[in-house]
């Protein structure tokens, strides 16, 4: 492994070597504008981007937030006038190509452009641009510009790829939630909001890759435009677009089952809260009766002998003989 990277920035320097004088590799970060208001000394802004970016060049502060964009290595290679007749048969070509394709790792992923004797060799960070020196400028803002939304998409696709098999094993939760994935609820709603962040970049960058061709044409915006077709811009953005609709709708299900399973149970613990209210006021209401019954008949028995009145005492008659004697002396 050390061997191999000793090897690569002696193969690059080699490379540079072979091109005219003047020519030197030239690093641009994509920034995102709001991360850092002031700028380091030595930064020089590039271009300004869409979606609150820029691509600067030279220093990049602790505090500037790099964009998912990244970095894109540039090599402007100046086009003397012996070669400006036959750009294609210009020796600088074969190290420009080599140069990119150092950074792509295969020969397929390096993109080689002619426009009026204009040179292109573009790949995934990097990108070398063989033109007379006062096109080479507007060639550069053109490829970082164009670099950067490919590089968005990119990263996009990324994010997605990574997120397959988390969508696969949330798949079953669309359609069956139970009490043991209730813990899962706040990780399927972080999962929801990724998605939907990167919905709304995508849409953000609908406008910038799907834009229509400028009239009338330059070489900076004809190589933009080319550029986009040579990475295949929009199809990339519909199959993105496909993908994201799939997760969306996924998620959408997970988060309605999730949703009716904790009606369901907070409907069930309220009905059981009420069924134990209800048999505890029968079990008082009970209780009461029974205890007020009992001593309510004591005492009104008790009241009742105690306030009986005693019968007057009724003297016993004489026999009839001894009235009807008496009354006969």
């Amino acid at each position: 492994m050390s061997a191999s990277a000793s090897s690569g920035p002696s193969s690059e320097s080699a490379l540079l070597s072979q091109l005219p004088r003047g020519t030197t590799p030239r690093q641009v970060t994509y920034l995102l504008k709001r991360s850092a208001p002031a700028a380091p000394a030595g930064q020089t802004v590039l271009a300004e981007l869409p979606l609150g970016a820029c691509a600067v060049e030279g220093p990049v502060a602790p505090d500037q937030k790099i964009a998912a964009a990244g970095t894109l290595t540039l090599l402007l290679v100046p086009l003397d006038a012996a070669a400006s007749a036959a750009p294609a048969d210009s020796p600088a070509l074969a190290p420009m190509r080599s140069w990119v394709e150092l950074a792509a790792g295969s020969p397929a992923a390096c993109q080689l452009m002619t426009f009026q004797n204009a040179q292109l060799c573009w790949g995934p960070g990097r990108c070398a641009i063989l033109a007379t020196a006062d096109r080479l400028e507007p060639l550069a803002v053109a490829v970082a510009e164009v670099t950067y939304f490919e590089a968005e998409l990119r990263s996009i696709e990324s994010d997605l790829a990574a997120k397959w098999p988390q969508l696969e094993a949330d798949m079953p939760l669309a359609f069956e939630f139970q009490e043991a994935s209730v813990p899962t609820r706040k990780v399927l709603r972080s999962r929801f909001q990724e998605v939907l962040l990167l919905r709304a970049r995508l849409a953000r960058l609908g406008a910038h890759v799907n834009a229509p061709h400028k009239h009338p044409p330059t070489l900076a915006t004809q190589i933009s435009e080319r550029l986009r077709e040579r990475t295949q811009m929009a199809h990339r953005y519909e199959f993105i677009d496909e993908e994201l609709s799939v997760f969306e709708e996924v998620y959408e299900m997970c988060g309605q089952r999730a949703s009716d399973f904790m009606l369901t149970r907070s409907g069930n613990i309220l009905e059981w809260i009420i069924i134990i209210l209800l048999a505890a006021q029968i079990l008082m209401s009970g209780f009461e009766i029974l205890s007020s019954h009992t001593p309510t008949t004591t005492s009104s028995s008790t009241l009742t002998n105690s306030n009986r009145v005693p019968a007057p005492a009724i003297e016993a008659e004489p026999p009839a003989s001894e009235t009807t004697t008496t009354s006969g002396q």
